[in-house]
């Protein structure tokens, strides 16, 4: 699910942050709890997550974001992303 706009974040941006963060959690989180563990200010983690949510990336619950990824899709990010720099 969402593997092509997975594919199109680049690994040191905000959004990705703010997707690992969340797919590797085991409950919803709202935007200041994200901002806080990932040392970003508040705002910028809610306009991440406004386009995360647009591309289908992640979902609000009633208590917070949740990624619509597993961890597994994020792991093979950084796989097809060393492959590809290694030109394997």
């Amino acid at each position: 699910m969402g593997n092509e706009k997975l594919d199109e974040l680049k690994l040191d941006t905000v959004a990705f942050k703010v997707l690992c963060y969340l797919t590797f959690r085991e409950a919803a989180l709202k935007p200041a709890e994200i901002a806080k563990g990932i040392g970003v200010n508040p705002s910028t983690v809610r306009a991440r997550l406004a386009e995360l949510k647009n591309a289908g990336l992640v979902e609000s619950k009633p208590n917070g974001y949740v990624s619509a990824l597993n961890p597994y899709d994020i792991l093979m990010k950084f796989y097809r992303n060393i492959k590809k720099g290694t030109g394997g």
